[in-house]
């Protein structure tokens, strides 16, 4: 028996069907939002234009690009092993398969459903629970958003007068949030005693039934965010985190240099942080769209023609998606699961 046929073998039809309500209801909004990313993307452009600018392109650099994703999962790897060391200790190499079939579920599945399958993968095969696996997942969000919002800012800046107003302060305000909610796990994570005493006291007169089980997961929440007491791991955490996404911005200037848009290195971190707060939203399967409407929001106001911008995207894009999708495929074939139990996995 798998580990999909234990977990979900005996959910009751009901809650079955509820279940694919929500996530019919889940795909539907991600379309929606990725068509109109699309629409405002292409607006006013002939596909003929983009089919041009891809057909002029120069792709010598692609084994340069690949090396830099492998480089950006493999620290994305090394950091969520580390999140994860006050639950338990993993090699690096065994978080992988997790991390990447959870990625390629992002591509396949819509609304980044694919976190909900990295989550489940990991928590069942270390037997850690999903509570706690997932609370290192947000904490990875929230400094993946940081650094993210700090290049946005960055390249706000170093851009002037050629950016509207709303980019720069839209990042620090929305930097300012994240700060806050780290700050304030870092605090529980010092301080769990309080914390847990404090929801001990809000669920004393909730049915004990009930009021366990959020302890419970209250208490692995706290566990995971034990973190913020070593030091040495944390700065090493947000070290990778700040290296990775500088190879992100590595590809996006790869990109931009394939289609011959000779711009300044901070015009990459200004594109990555556009599409890093884009891919945010819910949307369909892989981010179609989203992506496309980043690259042009982020290269319209530096004199970038449409087609230029949209062509590069679609490189940038297909040269994550592909090699992603085919190693979450591989590890998933490894583990002997299919696409359709990786569906179950979210309802």
């Amino acid at each position: 028996m798998s580990i999909l046929d234990e977990t979900y073998g005996n959910v009751p039809r009901a809650e079955s069907i509820n279940a694919g309500r929500k996530t019919v209801l889940k795909a539907l909004t991600g379309l929606l939002l990725t068509a109109t990313c699309l629409y405002l993307a292409f607006r006013g452009l002939e596909f003929g234009e983009v089919m041009h600018s891809l057909g002029r392109a120069s792709y010598k650099a692609a084994p340069v690009y690949l090396a830099l994703l492998f480089a950006f999962f493999w620290l994305k790897a090394l950091r969520w092993k580390l999140l994860l060391l006050p639950l338990c200790r993993f090699q690096t190499t065994d978080v992988i398969p997790s991390m990447m079939i959870g990625f390629m579920g992002n591509n396949v599945l819509p609304a980044h459903l694919g976190e909900v399958v990295r989550v489940v993968m990991l928590s069942r095969r270390s037997s850690l629970s999903k509570t706690a696996v997932f609370s290192t997942i947000m904490l990875e969000r929230l400094m993946d958003m940081m650094v993210v919002l700090l290049f946005l800012v960055v390249g706000a800046r170093m851009a002037g007068n050629r950016l509207p107003d709303w980019v720069g302060s839209g990042g620090l305000i929305l930097g300012a949030c994240c700060l806050a909610l780290l700050l304030g796990a870092g605090l529980v994570g010092f301080f769990p005693r309080p914390f847990l005493r404090g929801a001990m006291k809000v669920f004393e007169r909730v049915p004990e039934r009930l009021s366990s089980k959020v302890l419970g997961s209250v208490t692995s929440v706290t566990q995971a965010l034990e973190l913020a007491r070593n030091p040495k791991v944390l700065l090493a955490v947000v070290s990778i985190s700040i290296l990775k996404w500088a190879l992100m911005a590595g590809m996006v200037y790869i990109s931009l240099e394939s289609f011959r848009l000779h711009l300044p290195f901070w015009v990459s971190f200004l594109v990555v942080g556009v599409c890093a707060v884009a891919v945010t939203v819910p949307s369909a399967p892989g981010f179609f769209g989203v992506i496309q409407l980043g690259f042009w929001v982020g290269l319209q106001f530096l004199g970038v023609e449409k087609a230029d911008a949209i062509a590069s995207s679609v490189y940038y894009h297909l040269g994550q998606y592909i090699p992603v999708t085919a190693a979450g495929l591989y590890y998933l074939n490894r583990q002997g699961i299919s696409l359709g139990q990786v569906r179950n996995l979210t309802d």
